[in-house]
């Protein structure tokens, strides 16, 4: 008996492993249909995060690119969502009655967001293109309106990402694309993160299998465990310290902008003009003062509900990726010094030191920003 018994129990780990391995090779996308199906994805090589994928901005698929496109490809947790709806603002001059923001998915998309799973860019290239809302206008009619001076794109990619897209002269490039980079004082960026996984929607989490989890455990076991996913081997690692020496070496590039948190925070009609300036965009004192205004933290708090990500492209999900009102939390400085102790804080300095030390302006930037 006990012999019928393992041979059961080895045919049935046999029987499970062959069939865990069918679905990775032909249908991993269905691995997100059991509870927390996002780890066996991540066990049989699926990436992680899942619905984010590489391509559209790679050598060999950027012909859907136009001249004077902008990527704003900030650090993540440190200002992507407030760059990209002010450079419409600023793309508008403030008129955003005649050219609604709606949402960022819709105005200011990401193209390598996956927002049905078992989708490629190629699928979701065409549904840019030819999806209808709701409404019954056209989402191209958002983020491709033909009286914009440049579209908006999102990202969170490393210059190398981009190929040549970044570096040479500008006019005697094929696709004369511009970039906005922006990093932030490490620390704060990753107390931004903390409660950023319990902020998105259970809907969108049920839609990839439990991914991101929530958390398990109080704000200082989430932030401890943050700390650690952005050291050398962690999951967001290249999200914070490579970043900004990517960054770094384009910054003097003619098509890169790199700005830092901190100096937009303290300086927000300064950080507007130089991004209009980039942009090849004039503006008269009334239209300069009206995009502040919308791009400050009070007015885009009042509106959060444009800034919820929806998921335009997946007729089958009319939620958002993110709770409404978890995207624009305090729109301030300073977090990193309450999460952490002092041996953390400690011990991230020295790994900036040991990442920025060969450049006591970029170690200085990194932490504090003011780059002239």
């Amino acid at each position: 008996m006990p012999n019928i018994v393992v041979k059961f129990i080895s045919g049935f780990i046999l029987a499970t492993a062959i069939a865990i391995g069918s679905v990775a090779k032909y249908k991993p996308e269905l691995f997100f249909k059991l509870p927390n199906g996002f780890i066996l994805w991540a066990m049989t090589g699926g990436p992680i995060p899942p619905y984010i994928i590489e391509g559209p901005f790679q050598e060999g698929n950027q012909d859907w690119l136009k001249d004077g496109d902008v990527v704003v490809s900030t650090a993540a947790k440190s200002g992507t969502t407030w760059m990209l709806f002010c450079s419409h603002q600023i793309r508008v001059k403030g008129d955003d009655e005649k050219y609604p923001y709606g949402d960022v998915s819709l105005s200011t998309p990401w193209p390598e967001l996956i927002q049905t799973p078992g989708e490629n860019w190629e699928i979701q290239r065409e549904k840019f293109n030819t999806t209808v809302l709701p409404d019954g206008k056209l989402l191209k009619d958002y983020w491709d309106h033909p009286d914009y001076p440049f579209r908006v794109f999102k990202s969170h990619d490393h210059p190398a990402s981009f190929g040549s897209l970044i570096g040479g002269s500008v006019k005697d490039k094929k696709k004369k694309v511009k970039f906005l980079a922006m990093a932030r004082n490490g620390l704060d960026q990753i107390a931004s993160m903390v409660p950023f996984f319990d902020g998105h929607d259970d809907a969108f989490r049920n839609l990839w299998g439990g991914f991101p989890p929530v958390s398990r455990g109080t704000l200082r076991d989430d932030a401890k465990e943050r700390l650690g996913q952005f050291n050398p081997g962690g999951a967001f690692y290249d999200s914070g310290l490579p970043y900004v020496n990517g960054w770094w070496k384009v910054k003097d590039e003619e098509n890169v902008l790199l700005l830092h948190y901190s100096d937009a925070k303290k300086d927000l009609p300064g950080t507007v003009a130089k991004m209009a300036e980039f942009y090849g965009v004039e503006m008269t004192d009334e239209e300069r003062a009206k995009v502040v205004e919308k791009c400050g933290f009070n007015y885009m708090k009042k509106h959060e509900d444009m800034f919820g990500y929806r998921l335009p492209l997946n007729p089958n999900f009319d939620g958002t990726v993110m709770k409404i009102g978890r995207m624009i939390r305090k729109g301030q400085d300073g977090d990193g010094k309450v999460f952490f102790t002092e041996e953390e804080k400690e011990e991230w300095r020295k790994l900036e030191e040991e990442h920025f030390g060969d450049d006591p302006a970029k170690l200085q930037w990194a932490r504090h920003g003011s780059l002239a």
